[in-house]
């Protein structure tokens, strides 16, 4: 897991950490997993729409009774917004159901995650970082798993000519990994289960090689991965890391899950 000293776009992020404030890093080290399957796409508004309308379950943007949205090319609270509406805070056209869900927290997305291993009798979860860093690279140890960089043709992003599409695309959008994952890169950003430190590679590190990290003990946040439609390319790296209180939604995250036998 991690990137190397000098990879692509690691010192626009050094420098946006470091205007934050918090330490971080993607030191390498080594991981071993436990086998697990993941879900090739993001989960959509409709199979969102399933659930809500199986359990009745109110997300926290609808409790809140607002979300966090992209209008005018601002970043911005948007009263009455939730899982049903997109990017600019209109509702989602029938045209977008098989776009990836938004406006979900990470509480949200535990709870669509315990919904359907109860209704399956299967176990459905939220990727550990681990899991979703080695399912995203397929293999590779390069930036993306396209190589050393990746274009608007590959995924759904911010290129340096700043060329992008506005908003999300289909869940099966471009080509998948090597392993069949689509948009591993870009489209939204993915929650997965871990609190976040950012020095937390360097204490897997230095503990050798670490068998099924789940993350620090403590923390406030918890990790994104992945990117989205609206970051840069250094943003939606393999290694790159980002967080986010387990309350926080908007218009740029979703997530997947995994399936453990």
């Amino acid at each position: 897991m991690g990137s190397p000293e000098g990879e692509v776009g690691m010192a626009e992020i050094k420098a946006f950490w470091q205007k934050e404030g918090i330490d971080y890093s993607e030191t390498q080290h080594k991981v071993r997993l436990s086998n697990f399957s993941m879900s090739k796409y993001a989960v959509s508004v409709a199979e969102f729409r399933r659930f809500v309308e199986a359990s009745g379950y109110r997300t926290d943007a609808e409790k809140a009774g607002f979300s966090v949205i992209l209008s005018n090319g601002e970043v911005k609270k948007a009263d009455g917004v939730n899982w049903r509406y997109g990017v600019s805070g209109s509702v989602c056209p029938q045209s977008e159901e098989n776009h990836p869900v938004l406006h979900v927290s990470w509480n949200d997305a535990v709870a669509y995650s315990k919904w359907l291993s109860a209704k399956t009798g299967k176990h459905f979860r939220l990727p550990t970082e681990a899991e979703r860093e080695y399912a995203c690279r397929a293999g590779s140890r390069t930036a993306f798993n396209t190589g050393t960089n990746i274009t608007i043709q590959q995924a759904n992003f911010i290129d340096d000519q700043k060329q992008w599409r506005g908003g999300t695309v289909p869940v099966d959008s471009f080509s998948p990994n090597a392993w069949g994952l689509y948009n591993m890169h870009g489209n939204v950003w993915e929650w997965c289960s871990d609190l976040f430190a950012g020095t937390y590679y360097d204490e897997c590190k230095a503990q050798g090689t670490v068998s099924n990290p789940q993350g620090p003990a403590t923390g406030s946040g918890r990790v994104l991965r992945g990117g989205c439609w609206f970051s840069r390319a250094g943003y939606c790296r393999s290694a790159y890391r980002s967080n986010a209180s387990p309350g926080h939604r908007h218009a740029f995250v979703g997530f997947r899950l995994v399936f453990v036998p």
